[in-house]
């Protein structure tokens, strides 16, 4: 079983308005019935020896649902007051899981229960770790070696390794600016807080535990989807429906909070003390050609350049964004998209069938009705030319000469130039975007993205913010 590794959380918060009911008419009998108890479950118990869970509790009904970090699990024994699921421990890393139990759709029909799982009940004291060397990074004009009376610096260096590797070089420079601004933003909140909290003569904890629970928001039904699309084939064929209590458990128990904390902090910087992380992400230079399509205006200020598999489930999640982005930012946001085929032959012949439609000038037609949901196979890429009106011909002319491979393998190359192993990947403007948060729809990642880079600009005083 592969459990579902977490992801980084994005920067802005939900926002709700609520729903009223009015009951007009009296309810039905059956409605006026004492709700079923509501599931409990009180401790979960691993047995590395047979591979199982035991999970103690009330009211799990006949057919209760099990997942773990949103994994479903085989269930091997339902009772009652008792379930034993099946689950590969000695594979998952150590750290703590979220269990959900559900047997409907209620919020009375589930419960959930953090389960550490590869660590011990009771950690260890803590014991310092050896302090590492002090010595600084080198700077560009340091000495890197010297032959003779000749002296090679840091930045000749660096340029060799820009030369011979370019898509290394950017890889270890990006990771090296996601670490230090992780760590930014730690010192840099910890400090804002603890200036708040010393402000109101309290501690940093429980300043916290006043002000986060008052701005917890429960997330849309859009979220719950969103979630559930990006889990893929870790939902083991489980549909939305059966999944949901689970889904809503995990952004109530993971989400949300961190989004409370978010929106907190946000609003210190806006009303106490100032917080800017200054920091600038590497930024390569994107390679422009005529064979790449293009969504939205040549002088756009923001340009989204997509990496992209047309027979990837991954892809086809975010693809309809595309379309929306340009109409909502118009004149702001151009969106190129680049093949980059992973999937072997299938993708191959997508890849192919995409830059041949491209050749009639109708790429993005044929983009948005091969990333339509159901399965890309040969006799769906046969239909979508006729669809889309291309002409049949010379499509297919332009398939049996292979005329597209050549394209197709200058957008891999490029793609390791940047860095890029696989899609999808974004790059705004030149810089690798983080992945979306899995409950974030892919239009509003997207906006947000166009957005924050807008906000850069404006700041740099280039241009006004919208």
């Amino acid at each position: 079983m592969a459990v579902r590794s977490r992801r980084a959380v994005g920067a802005a918060v939900w926002a709700m308005a609520p729903l009223v009911v009015a009951a007009l008419t009296p309810a039905p009998l059956a409605s006026r019935q004492s709700p079923p108890p509501a599931v409990v479950v009180r401790a979960v118990v691993p047995d590395a020896k047979t591979d199982t869970l035991t999970i103690d509790g009330e009211h799990f009904g006949a057919s209760p649902f099990v997942t773990l970090d949103l994994v479903p699990l085989d269930v091997r024994l339902a009772l009652d007051t008792q379930i034993m699921v099946s689950v590969p421990l000695a594979q998952l890393p150590p750290e703590r899981y979220l269990l959900t139990v559900s047997r409907g759709p209620g919020a009375q029909d589930r419960a959930s229960i953090e389960v550490p799982l590869g660590v011990p009940a009771t950690p260890p004291p803590a014991t310092p770790a050896p302090a590492l060397p002090a010595s600084p990074p080198p700077a560009a004009a340091d000495a890197a070696a010297r032959v003779g009376d000749r002296t090679i610096t840091v930045a000749e260096a660096d340029r060799e390794w820009q030369a011979t590797d370019p898509g290394g070089y950017v890889s270890v420079m990006r990771e090296l600016h996601e670490q230090r601004r992780r760590a930014a933003d730690r010192l840099a909140t910890a400090d804002l807080l603890a200036r708040e909290a010393a402000a109101r003569g309290v501690t940093t904890e429980a300043l916290l535990a006043a002000e986060v629970p008052r701005r917890a928001i429960t997330m849309p039904d859009t979220a719950v989807a969103a979630l559930y699309e990006s889990l893929g084939e870790r939902t083991r064929g489980a549909s939305l429906d059966r999944m949901t209590p689970s889904l809503r458990a995990w952004l109530e128990r993971k989400s949300e909070p961190e989004l409370a904390r978010m929106a907190y902090i946000e609003e210190l910087v806006k009303t106490s003390t100032r917080l800017e992380i200054l920091m600038s992400a590497p930024v390569v230079e994107i390679a422009r050609s005529a064979e790449d399509p293009v969504r939205g205006a040549a002088a756009a200020p923001v340009d989204v350049v997509l990496f992209g598999d047309l027979q990837s489930p991954d892809y086809a999640r975010v693809a309809p964004a595309t379309a929306r982005l340009v109409e909502t930012f118009t004149g702001r946001v151009r969106v190129t998209f680049k093949l980059l085929p992973a999937y072997g032959a299938q993708s191959q012949s997508a890849a192919e069938a995409g830059a041949c439609a491209h050749a009639q000038g109708r790429f993005w037609p044929f983009h948005d009705a091969a990333a339509r949901p159901g399965t890309l196979d040969a006799r769906r890429l046969k239909a979508i030319p006729g669809e889309i009106g291309l002409d049949q011909a010379a499509f297919d002319r332009c398939l049996a000469t292979g005329a597209a491979r050549d394209r197709i393998r200058q957008a891999g190359s490029e793609a390791a130039r940047y860095g890029i192993a696989s899609g999808p990947a974004v790059l705004v403007n030149g810089r690798l975007a983080p992945p979306p948060p899995a409950f974030l729809p892919p239009f509003e990642y997207f906006t947000r993205l166009i957005e924050e880079e807008l906000q850069r600009q404006a700041r740099a005083g280039r241009k006004p913010a919208p």
